[in-house]
């Protein structure tokens, strides 16, 4: 028996894990590189780190499978901004010359909205 496997498919978690894998065809078929999913560091978590050219980007993945146009960037809160800031800081830390950004991706029924360089 595994304990650490979600039993219900609907939990926030997993919702979070679809989201994410829609985000990853999407940035990749724009020419984006991965490089990290689910990225934690003490202050925080970013959801994406991809390459987009020589710019490292943080991005930030709201899915809301039943919301609408504008839901997923409406939940990005001044907290969660300052905690990505830290995520950027933290992993930037060695190369602190790189160019960085972070871009927020909101995936709804209304279809996927991509905001690049919020911060």
């Amino acid at each position: 028996m595994n304990l650490f496997r979600r039993k219900d498919p609907g939990t926030a978690y997993d919702k979070g894990i679809e989201g994410e894998k829609t985000a990853l065809k999407y940035l990749k078929k724009k020419g984006y590189r991965i490089l990290e999913k689910r990225w934690r560091c003490p202050g925080g978590e970013a959801d994406l780190i991809c390459l987009d050219g020589d710019t490292v980007v943080f991005v930030e993945v709201k899915y809301r499978p039943d919301g609408h146009a504008g839901d997923g960037i409406d939940a990005v809160t001044d907290d969660k901004m300052r905690r990505l800031t830290y995520c950027v800081d933290w992993y930037m830390g060695p190369n602190p010359s790189r160019n960085a950004r972070i871009d927020i991706l909101e995936i709804t029924m209304d279809g996927i909205r991509h905001v690049p360089n919020v911060y």
